[in-house]
């Protein structure tokens, strides 16, 4: 409540602000400029601010405008170049064309669900605009209690369809994922469309890890420790360059491997490759990065287990521009005004050549087949229902039914494995195979980088029986994986997937003993 106190022949009335605080006072009606002819005026006046600011709608005295109040918070913040980044783009793409100008004290509560829709129907994904009001709403939330006596873009709670609202949570848990078997194909499929059997070890570290994509690209030989362990202890991100930092949420961790896993990974430390990076104060065509004084930039030189044939990093939109394809079995299509791409099926050749003759073409071994075949990058309509098939001729498309007999590749197109999933998805498939193999939820959390933050998550620890039980169900899953896989089809044209699947070519695998517990052995086998 508010109090009076006297001052000379007037009367100065201080009241409670938001934050619990109470103000410098004032003796006159801020409103009128008239001062208080009583000690009873002055207090009701006081009172009357109170109730204001329960309310939300008294103005502060001080004035400033949201551009200028938003640009020097942006000036203060001290994080990460991608966050930076994001902000920026959130600020100047949504936040300061429509509201720079406007005064802080007279924005409305009632105005921010209309602009964030506004932002939906301008074409804009709906989490654009949802990070889009989550920015303003962290903005604003600075600003009180000194300019603002309450948040004006807070989402209101119990608030806009309760339908959306479960879709939305339906979605998330709806998050695509592969079983083993189905990280194996997708992996070797990845692998014949980069024309790198490097990539079919990277993306099974990922599924049997579970490492974020920018940690498996931060791996080194460093990494590796002895008794098949693997150090998290950095991440290297894209960002107007490629930059190292410890990874998110500084959750470093040391993490256990399968058996197979890390003879694998010693062999590829044996190939390791310095990257091709050049300093970044060397290079002129690079922009200035926020943050850039909060990590390191990847000098060049260094040693690292997976890099591109040309000695780089994969940079950021590759991994998606590889796992489309393999996962669903398609090209993605462009959606551009002037250079529209519709969607195209992967088109393969499942042919085996003899050595190719000094002239003309190879010919085909009668009877020899290559599975899942060698992707042929040709542009190659998608055949309609309905419709007789006529195979494209023009630029660009070779005409192969006047190539001879012999000389004519197998054409198949490659039919989806796993629709939708994204190299994150790996991520999500190793938690769920760990759920669904009993492993204990403090091992669990560890390898993650999460943080369990409950009671059983204080006094939980690791113990070496748990790491010994989680590599032994991820071994078992490897060579059921294995075992699916040469069942449809004994051999493969990547070099590493064709040696594992050896054994089970030969007739010498012996018959895995799974350590999954009965009531997940079918699934692990057949998933």
């Amino acid at each position: 409540m508010p109090y009076t106190e006297p001052r000379g022949r007037r009367f100065r009335v201080r009241w409670k602000k938001a934050d619990g605080t109470y103000t410098t006072g004032t003796t006159k009606n801020e409103s009128t400029g008239d001062y208080f002819q009583s000690e009873e005026e002055a207090y009701d006046y006081g009172v009357d601010q109170e109730t204001l600011i329960r309310l939300g709608l008294r103005k502060d005295r001080t004035k400033i405008t949201f551009g200028r109040f938003a640009n020097d918070w942006y000036a203060g913040l001290a994080l990460e170049p991608p966050t930076m980044r994001k902000y920026r783009s959130l600020l100047s793409g949504h936040l300061l064309p429509v509201f720079e100008h406007r005064e802080l004290d007279d924005l409305d509560d009632g105005e921010f669900d209309g602009w964030e829709r506004s932002i939906v129907r301008a074409g804009y994904a709906p989490r654009t605009a949802y990070d889009a009001r989550s920015l303003m709403i962290t903005i604003l939330g600075d600003a009180a209690p000194r300019y603002i006596d309450r948040n004006p873009a807070a989402r209101k709670r119990g608030k806009g369809k309760k339908g959306e609202k479960r879709v939305q949570a339906y979605q998330r848990a709806a998050k695509v994922w592969p079983s083993p078997v189905e990280s194996v194909l997708i992996a070797e499929r990845a692998a014949l469309l980069a024309r790198d059997p490097d990539v079919f070890l990277m993306f099974a570290t990922k599924a049997w890890t579970g490492v974020r994509w920018s940690e498996l690209l931060a791996l080194r030989p460093e990494s590796l420790l002895a008794d098949d362990m693997l150090d998290i202890d950095t991440k290297l991100y894209e960002l107007s360059g490629f930059y190292l930092g410890y990874p998110k949420d500084g959750s470093l961790r040391v993490i256990d491997v399968p058996a197979f896993l890390g003879v694998l990974l010693r062999a590829q430390a044996q190939r390791a490759r310095p990257c091709s990076c050049t300093p970044r104060g060397e290079r002129e065509d690079l922009l200035p990065v926020d943050g850039d004084e909060e990590v390191e930039w990847c000098p060049g030189g260094r040693r690292y287990l997976f890099l591109t044939r040309e000695g780089a990093h994969y940079q950021r939109g590759w991994s998606s521009a590889t796992m489309r394809p393999a996962a669903d079995g398609v090209y993605p299509g462009r959606d551009d005004k002037r250079w529209p791409r519709p969607p195209r099926p992967v088109l393969a050749d499942t042919a085996v050549y003899r050595p190719a003759p000094a002239r003309g073409r190879a010919q085909v071994l009668p009877g020899e087949y290559a599975w899942p075949g060698q992707p042929v990058r040709k542009p190659w309509p998608k055949a309609e229902r309905g419709v007789e098939f006529v195979p494209p001729r023009g630029r660009g498309r070779p005409d192969y039914a006047s190539w001879e007999e012999e000389e004519r590749p197998h054409l198949v197109t490659w039919l989806p494995i796993r629709k939708g999933l994204t190299p994150h998805g790996f991520r999500h498939g190793h938690q769920t195979w760990m759920d669904d193999t009993g492993i204990k939820k403090a091992l669990k959390v560890e390898r993650m980088g999460h943080i369990d933050a409950s009671m059983s998550g204080r006094y939980g620890h690791v113990t070496d029986g748990m790491r010994e039980q989680l590599r032994e169900v991820l071994q078992a899953m490897w060579e059921n994986a294995l075992a699916e896989r040469a069942r449809l089809w004994p051999t493969s044209q990547v070099p590493l997937l064709d040696a594992a699947l050896a054994p089970w070519r030969d007739g010498t695998a012996s018959k895995v003993v799974s350590q999954i517990s009965p009531r997940n052995r079918r699934r692990a086998r057949t998933a």
